[in-house]
């Protein structure tokens, strides 16, 4: 290829982008370790709501089904997992959350060697939709107070 070639390639794909936009997306294994560490003790109204029962937390949350909406840091995830010890809970609750990440972002390093280190914040954690036999769908929003923030 020419350099003229070469050139137009490198303006067209930067022109795209500019247009397009580049937009920041959470990682999955993001998503599934923030999730699990919330609901481990961060999130009892949501826990509690999944159950249907006041529970702390969920021991062992499994995070499947990770469906992020266009804006790559807002979406929905499937949660079961079983709840602390608490009398009347059952032994697996199950519910759908919907979450929103917030991130910062870090660049550091002299001119050529500049690296950028994104931070995602769990933000926000809704409750919206619960799978648990026998136990009836209650509107929980809790924003999520976890501090264990994920790096990336």
């Amino acid at each position: 290829m020419s350099k003229a070639a070469t050139t137009i390639g490198i303006l067209a794909v930067m022109s795209a982008m500019s247009v397009l936009g580049c937009k920041k997306q959470v990682p999955t294994d993001i998503v599934q370790k923030s999730l699990r560490n919330a609901l481990r003790l961060h999130a009892p109204l949501t826990t509690s709501g999944m159950c249907g029962a006041t529970v702390k937390g969920l021991i062992n949350a499994n995070v499947t089904n990770v469906v992020r909406k266009p804006d790559g840091v807002t979406g929905t995830a499937h949660i079961s997992g079983a709840p602390w010890t608490s009398p009347g809970a059952p032994a697996l609750c199950e519910g759908d959350v919907e979450f929103k990440f917030t991130f910062s972002q870090k660049t550091t390093g002299p001119r050529k060697r500049k690296t950028t280190t994104t931070t995602w914040f769990l933000d926000h954690v809704r409750l919206t939709a619960v799978q648990t036999k026998g136990v009836a769908f209650k509107a929980v929003d809790e924003n999520s107070s976890d501090d264990d923030d994920e790096e990336k």
